[in-house]
């Protein structure tokens, strides 16, 4: 029986030498996501309750899971476990990024700066099982989850060191920073399921 630590690791070592011989380019970017999609197949050693919801009475609406990440903080994969209720404002990362579907379905649109409007929304995909979007650290995005999900995320460089990702704060008409994310939760392991 394969393990998911010896599926996620077959995957991550795919994906640096995918980053090695395609670079940060389209066309790596969506070998990467084809390679994730396909080990998000393997829905057998991919269990949701090893990656609770949040609670009802929780403010959080979603819970960052840490699956691999290398000791430099490079090719970082996250399981994203949402109750619903998720939006984010159109954002880049500043590095490349992977995003493939489990359970549920989460909405991507994609944006284009528009100089005083800010963005300008050129497409838009529906993420989930079997499917994924990939995106260049340039790339403009936004997410939004109605009910529960489970995603698997995968970027360039670990979230705890995207300190410089900007978003188009539509209130307020310009380009801020979100800060690093903190409070992921360690799941690299957990009793090599």
């Amino acid at each position: 029986m394969t393990t998911r630590t010896e599926i996620v690791a077959a995957a991550m070592d795919d994906i640096r030498r995918i980053e090695a011989e395609l670079g940060m380019t389209r066309a790596g970017v969506e070998a990467i996501r084809d390679r994730l999609v396909e080990m998000a197949s393997h829905r057998d050693v991919f269990n949701l309750d090893d990656f609770p919801l949040p609670a009802e009475d929780d403010a959080t609406k979603s819970f960052l899971y840490r699956l691999s990440e290398d000791a430099d903080g490079r090719f970082a994969l996250y399981a994203q476990r949402s109750k619903g209720a998720v939006s984010t404002p159109a954002h880049n990362h500043t590095t490349w990024a992977c995003v493939v579907g489990f359970d549920g379905q989460e909405h991507n649109r994609f944006y284009e700066r528009a100089g005083d409007e800010g963005v300008r929304e050129t497409h838009d995909h529906m993420v989930q099982a079997g499917t994924g979007v990939a995106m260049l650290p340039d790339d403009l995005h936004s997410i939004h989850i109605d009910g529960p999900a489970l995603n698997f995320h995968c970027y360039g460089l670990a979230l705890e060191k995207l300190d410089a990702r900007e978003y188009w704060n539509p209130t307020e008409k310009t380009w801020k920073f979100f800060s690093a994310t903190s409070g992921i939760r360690e799941a690299r392991d957990l009793a090599n399921c």
